[in-house]
């Protein structure tokens, strides 16, 4: 989002919906890379509908994340782990920094880990 003066109205002339946030813009990696989302859109809100909807409770879930757009998607899940290259913003907001970075499979590699120390649960798995 854009503003400027050259249509006349300068940046004091605001009236109550010009003072709304208008877009969240999140820069990303390359960092030419930008979104641009309505304010209430982000990963954070579509995983508490996702969750919602199959009735699974967000204490439940775990989320992966490394960037900006990451950020509401790792604060909204149960647990949130931050990959080891993710930006810091990301890693200060994660219950967890992974060992491993998104090349290095780290998605793959923590899911392991937890299903070795018996920390995953699958609701459907027989024995």
């Amino acid at each position: 989002l854009v503003r400027t003066e050259l249509n006349g109205t300068s940046s004091t002339e605001n009236d109550a919906a010009t003072q709304q946030q208008a877009a969240h813009v999140i820069r990303g990696t390359p960092p030419f890379f930008v979104e641009i989302l309505d304010p209430t859109v982000n990963k954070g809100q579509g995983l508490r509908q996702l969750c919602q909807s199959l009735s699974i409770p967000l204490e439940e879930v775990i989320a992966f994340g490394d960037g900006d757009n990451d950020l509401e998607f790792i604060q909204m899940a149960g647990w949130g782990v931050a990959m080891k290259n993710a930006r810091g913003v990301v890693k200060e907001a994660a219950d967890e920094v992974a060992e491993w970075s998104n090349d290095e499979d780290g998605v793959v590699k923590t899911l392991q880990r937890y299903e070795h120390e018996g920390k995953l649960h699958f609701p459907n798995e027989t024995k």
